[in-house]
């Protein structure tokens, strides 16, 4: 009889271990996330506070992001002498180095061929590259290169330039920045971008981009998000450099070309997608 009981004790004693253990293992798995590190890179004409509703949204959620501030732009007062393509690539690239770990890479528009060049020249530190509305220009060509091709974008005719030729304005901003930059924002939104409105300089648009397609290539989480309504890079434009570029994962928001000021919810939403993927 006593024999009997406790062969009961220890079969009642081997089910509670196990209903314990899978508690402890579902436990372990509901807190066990994953949380990413995405380092931003802006685009012309504007500066990194263009990411901040998207990238507060990210943060809150427990990721890390950077967003870089581009020389020349914000609060920056480098002579624009100075401000070269390189010297962007380097910042982003010492950006990445900082973090200690591969880091996902977003470019918009410039920045898209800021961080072309720089995956192809530190592969190894790129998670995913993701493009919003960004060039993409082949090795040996320069964003004004790109830009040229895109022959029914409404940046163009909206530029001023300087008497020396080493940077360009927006004219008329309170008219072609909601055109161009932010159809569907807010008031407060277009006012924003107007704010931090800076004359681009030219030197870094008009270097021809210089990196190994092999290296390039080597990353294979490549996304682009597409800007449908874009008067800048158009629509079908985005879609032939993603396409050159071999990019098959895509996404969409109806929008001009800066989404993440007028559409962040929408833009927020492809993040966590893609950050899934």
């Amino acid at each position: 009889m006593k024999m009997k009981n406790l062969k009961i004790i220890a079969l009642l004693s081997m089910v509670f271990y196990t209903m314990q253990a899978c508690s402890d293992d579902d436990d372990h798995t509901s807190t066990d996330t994953e949380y990413a590190t995405i380092v931003m890179v802006h685009g012309a004409w504007q500066n990194a506070s263009v990411w901040d509703q998207v990238k507060n949204q990210l943060q809150s959620q427990g990721h890390t992001v950077v967003a870089v501030e581009l020389l020349g732009h914000g609060e920056d007062e480098t002579p624009v002498a100075d401000i070269t393509f390189e010297a962007y690539v380097k910042q982003v690239k010492t950006a990445i180095a900082a973090q200690g770990t591969p880091v996902i890479l977003l470019g918009h528009s410039l920045g898209g061929a800021v961080i072309t060049q720089t995956a192809a020249e530190v592969s190894e530190q790129i998670e995913k590259l993701v493009y919003i509305a960004g060039f993409i220009p082949e090795n040996g060509k320069s964003v004004l290169d790109n830009s040229a091709l895109d022959t029914t974008s409404l940046l163009p005719s909206a530029l001023e330039f300087s008497a020396d030729g080493s940077t360009a304005a927006i004219a008329d901003p309170e008219t072609n920045i909601p055109e161009i930059f932010c159809q569907y924002g807010a008031q407060a939104q277009v006012d924003l971008l107007i704010k931090n409105l800076k004359p681009e300089p030219l030197a870094p648009l008009a270097t021809p981009l210089a990196y190994s397609g092999e290296d390039y290539n080597t990353i294979s989480n490549k996304y682009y998000v597409f800007t449908k309504e874009d008067h800048a890079i158009t629509y079908s434009f985005q879609k032939k450099m993603a396409s050159d570029a071999g990019i098959t994962k895509t996404y969409e928001v109806t929008s001009g070309h800066s989404p993440f000021v007028s559409r962040p919810d929408e833009v927020l939403q492809i993040l966590q997608t893609i950050l899934e993927d």
